[in-house]
C-alpha cells in the first residue's frame, strides 16, 4: 500500500483548456504554461493532454524542460520564457525551439549558429513593461530591434510582457502596462516587422479581459482548476490535483496530553488522535501545525500539534470508527467535502501556485482522465505504466499521450 499519493486528472486539464478557449474566443490561440514540472502536476503528462486538445504551444521556464519535452515527443512550439545563456544555443537550434530574447549576445550568437545549420529560429521579443524583472527595457526597445532586425538566421515571430497585477482586474497599473506595451508593438510595426504571436494576458489578464485582443492567450495558473485570485471567476474551472494519504496509528489518549514537538497543542478532554504518514517533507507546510485541516470519512478533522518532517497528527475525536488504513484527503474533495489549494495557501500566508508546486513535486502522482476513465502512474521519462484493470485500445492512448510515449509504454499491470 502506498500510504501518500498525489491524482491529477488529466480530464479536468482538458476541461479547463476548452474554458480558456471559450472565454478567449475560437480565433485566440492559447499558449499553455506548463513550467515548473506543469506547477507540480506533471510536465509530460499534462503537455500532451493539451497537445492532443488542440494546444497552439507551450511556455516552459528553461531549456531542460523544453528539451524533456522534445524527448517526449511534443511537436508544438515551445517558447522559452527565461531566455537562455550562450552555452545553450546549439540544443536550442537543433530542436527547433522558440527563444524569449533580451539580450543582444545571445541575438548574434543565435544568428551565427542558425546560419550554420542552414535554418532559421523564430524568437520572441520579451519587453518589460513594468515588473522589472526580466526583458528589454521599454524605452530601450527601439534601439534593441535596430540591432536585432539585420541579423540573419532569426525570425522575430513574437513579442510579449507580463502583468504585474493582473489578479487586481481594476488596478491602474495594469492598463499603463498594457499601453507600454502597445507602443513596443508598434515600435515593431513601425519597423517594417509583422509578428504571428503577440501575447501579454496571462490567467489574470484572462479573467480581466486584459490584452485578450491581441490574439494570443498565455494561461497558467487556471490550466490547473485554480483562480490567479481567490474570487476572480473560475467557477467554471476543475481542480486537478488531490493530495491523500492513509491512517497509520490511532489512539486514545486522556486530557493533558501533548502533541508532537514543542509541546505546543495539549489536549483538554480525552481524545482520540490519528497519526498519518505526511510531513513538510511531502509539501505539506509546517505552517500548518495546530490551523490545518483535513478529511477523513467525509467530514473536516484538525491538523494538532506541529507537522514533522514525515509525520502529521489529526484529532479525530469528532469521529466513529476511525482505523489504521482509512483515507486521508489534504487537499481535494472526499464525500461533500472539498479543501482547496487556496484555503491552504490562506492558512500560511502563500499562493495556491506555491502550494501545487510543493505537494506536487514531493510525492508519487498517479494520473487518471475522468472523461474515459484510465488511470496511469508517473514514472521517469518514457516509463508511463497503465495501473487500472483494463488496457485501453492504442488509439484511446494515443489521444492522451505523445506517441513517443505509447512506444515506449510498459503495458504490464503494475503490481
Amino acid at each position: 500500500m502506498i500510504a501518500n499519493e498525489v491524482i491529477v486528472d488529466l480530464g479536468a486539464i482538458r476541461h479547463n483548456f476548452f474554458e480558456i478557449k471559450r472565454l478567449a474566443g475560437p480565433e485566440t490561440r492559447i499558449l499553455a504554461v506548463v513550467k515548473s514540472d506543469a506547477y507540480g502536476h506533471g510536465m509530460i503528462p499534462v503537455a500532451s493532454t493539451l497537445e492532443s486538445a488542440g494546444v497552439d504551444s507551450f511556455g516552459v521556464f528553461e531549456l531542460a524542460e523544453a528539451l524533456d519535452l522534445r524527448k517526449a515527443g511534443c511537436a508544438v512550439p515551445i517558447l522559452i520564457m527565461m531566455g537562455i545563456t550562450l552555452d545553450e544555443v546549439s540544443a536550442v537550434i537543433e530542436n527547433n525551439l522558440t527563444v524569449a530574447l533580451f539580450q543582444q549576445d545571445i541575438a548574434e550568437k543565435l544568428s551565427r549558429e542558425a546560419l550554420e545549420h542552414g535554418t532559421v529560429t523564430p524568437v520572441h521579443l520579451k519587453v518589460d513593461t513594468g515588473m522589472t524583472r526580466l526583458g528589454v527595457p521599454s524605452e530601450e526597445v527601439a534601439d534593441f530591434l535596430r540591432n536585432l532586425l539585420p541579423l540573419k538566421g532569426i525570425r522575430l515571430e513574437g513579442i510579449f510582457s507580463h502583468l504585474a497585477v493582473s489578479d487586481e482586474p481594476d488596478h491602474p497599473f495594469t492598463a499603463q502596462q498594457i499601453s507600454t506595451f502597445l507602443q513596443a508593438v508598434e515600435e515593431c510595426k513601425r519597423l517594417g516587422v509583422c509578428m504571428d504571436a503577440v501575447h501579454v494576458s496571462n490567467s489574470g489578464g484572462l479573467f480581466g479581459k486584459k490584452g485578450l485582443d491581441f490574439g494570443m492567450v498565455r494561461p497558467g495558473i487556471v490550466l490547473y482548476g485554480s483562480p490567479p485570485a481567490e474570487g476572480l471567476g473560475a467557477a467554471t474551472f476543475m481542480p486537478a490535483m488531490t493530495f491523500r494519504s492513509r491512517i497509520i496509528q490511532v489512539r486514545t489518549v486522556p486530557a493533558g496530553t501533548s502533541i508532537s514537538y514543542g509541546c505546543t497543542y495539549i489536549t483538554r478532554s480525552s481524545a482520540t488522535i490519528a497519526t498519518i504518514p505526511v510531513g513538510y517533507d511531502d509539501g505539506y507546510s509546517r505552517q500548518l501545525s495546530n490551523k490545518g485541516e483535513v478529511l477523513v470519512h467525509g467530514k473536516r478533522v484538525p491538523v494538532v500539534g506541529r507537522v514533522c518532517m514525515n509525520l502529521t497528527m489529526l484529532d479525530v475525536s469528532s469521529l466513529q470508527g476511525v482505523a489504521v488504513g482509512d483515507e486521508v484527503v489534504l487537499l481535494g474533495t472526499q464525500g461533500k467535502e472539498r479543501i482547496t489549494a487556496e484555503e491552504i495557501a490562506r492558512k500560511i500566508g502563500t499562493i495556491s501556485y506555491e502550494v501545487y508546486c510543493t505537494i506536487g513535486k514531493s510525492n508519487r502522482r498517479t494520473y487518471y482522465d475522468s472523461q474515459i476513465n484510465i488511470k496511469y502512474t508517473d514514472e521517469p521519462l518514457g516509463k508511463l505504466r497503465i495501473v487500472d484493470d483494463f488496457l485501453p485500445p492504442p488509439k484511446v492512448i494515443h489521444n492522451i499521450y505523445f506517441p513517443a510515449y505509447h512506444r515506449s509504454m510498459d503495458s504490464t499491470k503494475a503490481l
